[in-house]
């Protein structure tokens, strides 16, 4: 019997693809593992949404991500439960922590994407913030015992940047989340048809073209966003360009309202130009949302057919795939059924049955 500490400091879908991703596996370890202890620890405001068992113990470690108190107090933290093993499912374990961990790498973003547009703060702090990002991510790739990567296309980006990681690399697919049972409508005023898009607005996310292509297309585009950090640059620019009227952005739902999104949209769109995985596009497929989406290495890996391509840089291209959904009923019948055939492949029971494969691999 191992003791096990999983690091659930981001949990929940209000934290995007991590927080689905560890909400996920501590739900399903709870289910597969009845041998190991395990220690969650989490930030105050999630404590009494994280399921407890006999064998699973739920630390408080309210210390935010990417903070100088993570690299020292989290460590006094972690060190006291004695653990022979720690799950970080991010790139962020603490420097000075002594003991064997591995961790989950989502995706490289902040290798591939950088430079003041990626950012919302000074220049000063942000180049102190990136140091800092490097140096964490290079101690964590180099003493993890194992690095797990949701998909090929993420282990190739991370050995291109990290090649003595190779060997350490375990491909996990994710999973997808059957969400609950819809509302009649949501609260918002929402104009139809409309295209949705769900996720974070950072600029790789690429949330512009779509709003440039939704002016071509003379359709509405509703945008669920449970992180706001560029919003308020993403509303300077539907200003700009005069689309208030045909866009609607909506803060962090539930998942219950999100499904009523899905349920009455015309497809999802998906115009990033770096992904992990691609959770919000199986999410839409599993909810009967036909996918358009860039046409970039990751999703194609996980979608195959099951979605519409273009080209993320095209405006026209895109304008072009939307209409199509729009206006073509047996395209949007076959990627409906192509959706629920490919999200079939993926399972969250899976995905926790091959990292609890990781740990023990780890803890001999």
């Amino acid at each position: 019997m191992a003791r096990i500490g999983i690091d659930a400091r981001l949990w929940g879908s209000k934290n995007t693809g991590i927080g689905r991703y560890t909400e996920e596996l501590v739900r399903n370890l709870q289910l597969l593992d009845k041998k190991n202890e395990y220690v969650v620890f989490c930030r105050k405001k999630d404590k009494q949404e994280i399921p407890r068992t006999h064998s699973w113990k739920i630390v408080e470690a309210d210390i935010p991500h990417y903070s100088f108190s993570e690299q020292l107090q989290l460590v006094q933290i972690l060190a006291r439960e004695n653990l022979d093993l720690l799950h970080v499912p991010h790139f962020n374990a603490p420097i000075l922590y002594p003991r064997r961990f591995i961790i989950t790498i989502h995706d490289i973003l902040w290798h591939s994407s950088k430079g003041l547009k990626a950012t919302n703060l000074p220049p000063p702090f942000y180049l102190m913030k990136y140091a800092a990002y490097k140096l964490v991510v290079r101690n964590a790739v180099s003493r993890a015992k194992a690095i797990i990567v949701p998909s090929h296309a993420t282990a190739k980006d991370v050995t291109k940047y990290f090649s003595k990681a190779k060997n350490k690399l375990v491909v996990t697919y994710e999973g997808v989340t059957f969400l609950v049972k819809s509302q009649p409508q949501p609260k918002h005023k929402i104009k139809k048809p409309y295209i949705l898009y769900v996720g974070n607005l950072y600029p790789h996310k690429n949330i512009e073209q779509a709003v440039k292509a939704i002016k071509i297309t003379n359709t509405h585009l509703v945008i669920v966003c449970a992180r706001n950090v560029f919003l308020e640059r993403l509303e300077k620019f539907i200003k700009k360009e005069k689309l208030e009227e045909w866009v609607t952005t909506v803060g962090f739902v539930s998942d219950q309202k999100l499904k009523t999104f899905y349920a009455n949209a015309k497809g999802f769109i998906f115009p990033t130009l770096s992904e992990g995985f691609g959770l919000p596009g199986l999410e839409a497929m599993a909810n009967n949302c036909p996918v358009i989406c860039s046409k970039i290495p990751v999703l194609k890996e996980v979608y195959k057919d099951a979605a519409l391509y273009f080209d993320p840089k095209d405006t026209k291209d895109i304008a072009e795939k939307i209409q199509k959904v729009l206006t073509n009923q047996k395209l949007r019948n076959t990627l409906i059924k192509k959706g629920r055939q490919q999200v079939a492949k993926y399972s969250w029971r899976k995905m926790a049955k091959e990292t609890l494969n990781v740990y023990e691999k780890a803890l001999r």
